[in-house]
């Protein structure tokens, strides 16, 4: 078996294995994260935002189907899932694709990812099967990370005063691109809305001195999180206090951030911290990040009580404080340690943070 092979295959059993504890007969995924985690990267999308794509797959007793309309099912079969012994089922592009599952599964009880007939919706239990990553997908994790890492900032060095933020986000977005990397979130925010807003989306505001930005990347499915920081000058000594904050509530997080650990025991180590530093409300003004994966958050911090991490479970806490911000994507590994999947170059100025007894170097704001 190839690799690709390899890890279909044990996500075909996580899935038999869910579908035998709720008396299901088979599970359809029609999500596009969900078709990429399956297929190991494939991608069923022809609108790039959509939640579901041009095919379906459909495990069923011993078979897998790929549903698609005749269109479609040719390219979806010879590029997307040549090599995974899927079996066509297919229909008229302009007929009912539910109709086409439906004659497929007959009267056999299936779940879906997606409202289907009278089918059970499987959610936080199919979702859970995504996050432990196979070796195949830490690799590709890893390749992504580097790519948007040394595109970020390389960016950041490129990047100068007088450019809109609508320019910035071309130039690391063409940058990412070439490589395949499609930017799922791109954040551009640039002196007085950089502290303003924490969700920047950018505009034709013009670049003075000071710019955010926020990165999520996505390649065959997977996605990866990360945000650095350019100031032209010397930062100010408030903004400098304000990120050594941040880093003070990201160290907390990532402290908490162990295998069989609660989503809500991370949250509240990370409230906690913000009290600690003389800011008791500021995780209120902004969501602190939370799993990453085949969605830019699985979930965020603090959401879904019964959430824990899962070995090799991808994370990204994202504290803001007043317009600072810091952020990257860590791997919890299975042997309980946190590996950095994103990465600042050895010319970054860096501040080094003891967690969970390890020597972790955190980017700081880089002055130009």
């Amino acid at each position: 078996m190839t690799n690709r092979q390899n890890e279909t295959a044990q996500k075909e059993q996580r899935i038999r294995d869910l579908a035998a504890r709720m008396g299901l007969d088979g599970i359809c995924l029609s999500r596009a994260l969900n078709f990429a985690w399956f297929t190991a990267g494939g991608n069923n999308r022809v609108v790039t935002g959509s939640e579901t794509g041009a095919a379906a797959l459909v495990i069923l007793g011993e078979k897998r189907y790929v549903v698609a309309p005749k269109n479609e099912i040719e390219r979806i079969i010879e590029e997307q899932v040549f090599d995974l012994s899927f079996e066509p089922w297919t229909y008229e592009w302009y007929a009912s694709r539910e109709k086409a599952i439906a004659d497929l599964v007959g009267s056999r009880r299936v779940g879906s990812d997606i409202p289907l007939g009278d089918w059970p919706v499987l959610g936080a239990e199919l979702n859970r099967l995504r996050y432990s990553l196979t070796e195949g997908e830490i690799a590709r994790a890893r390749e992504i990370g580097a790519i948007c890492s040394r595109e970020l900032a390389a960016t950041c060095v490129n990047i100068n005063p007088g450019m809109t933020e609508w320019e910035i986000q071309a130039e690391l977005a063409g940058r990412l691109l070439k490589y395949g990397v499609r930017p799922a979130v791109l954040l551009v925010g640039t002196d007085e809305r950089a502290l303003k807003y924490r969700h920047p989306v950018p505009t034709n505001k013009k670049l003075e001195k000071y710019a955010v930005i926020g990165l999520v990347g996505e390649k065959g499915g997977l996605h990866i999180a990360m945000t650095r920081s350019v100031y032209f000058g010397t930062v100010p000594d408030d903004l400098r206090r304000l990120y050594d904050v941040a880093l003070k509530v990201e160290a907390a997080f990532l402290q908490a951030s162990t295998v069989s650990a609660s989503s809500r025991f991370i949250f509240d180590q990370g409230r906690a911290a913000y009290a600690a530093a003389g800011f008791p409300e500021e995780w209120q003004r902004h969501h602190q990040g939370g799993a990453i994966g085949y969605a830019p958050r699985e979930y965020r911090a603090g959401e879904g009580a019964e959430e824990i991490i899962q070995p090799d479970q991808m994370l990204a806490w994202n504290p803001t404080v007043q317009g600072s911000k810091c952020e990257d994507t860590v791997l919890v590994t299975a042997a309980g340690g946190l590996d950095f999947i994103t990465s600042v170059p050895a010319w970054w100025p860096v501040a080094t943070v003891e967690i969970g007894g390890q020597k972790v170097k955190r980017p700081l704001i880089v002055e130009r």
